[in-house]
């Protein structure tokens, strides 16, 4: 399998589990997909909003269990996909020789665009970030045509 995507949130329960399950929807099994929380609580399930957000659209992340970012997942990446400028800079600060493999999710097209953390939210709110995380992955998916 080529490309390695991995995305990044604060407690990998709800942003990036949501990336991750959409972008496997999105790309099929033409690429490796995973995620971690810069915080992350290992082991936790995908918060109940976010399982239910994606299940109305076919995408099941039911198995999802959080990890913590470390120096070995980050070397298995072609691409770090943190969800905010701030995790970013904090990533490149952490992991100095991954730095040219780090790239917030909203800075793939012309905007710098955090995804807004949804956690403790309605489930409305839950659905807006499913949905710009959504646009986003479409915006990276247009990054790699022969993918």
């Amino acid at each position: 399998m080529g490309l390695k995507l991995l995305f990044i949130c604060t407690g990998n329960t709800c942003r990036s589990p949501m990336a991750e399950g959409l972008a496997r929807a999105m790309f099929g099994n033409t690429i490796q997909v995973s995620s971690a929380g810069m915080e992350a609580w290992e082991g936790k399930n995908a918060s109940p909003h976010a399982l239910d957000i994606l299940k109305e659209q076919n995408v099941d992340i039911s198995n999802h269990r959080a990890r913590r970012i470390n120096d070995e997942l980050m070397a298995d990446a072609d691409w770090i996909i943190p969800m905010t400028q701030a995790q970013e800079e904090a990533l490149k600060r952490f992991f100095p020789r991954h730095v040219h493999k780090i790239r917030c999710l909203g800075d793939w097209g012309n905007q710098k665009q955090d995804v807004r953390d949804p956690w403790g939210g309605s489930i409305e709110i839950y659905r807006q970030t499913a949905q710009e995380i959504n646009e986003l992955i479409k915006v990276l998916k247009s990054q790699f045509p022969n993918v």
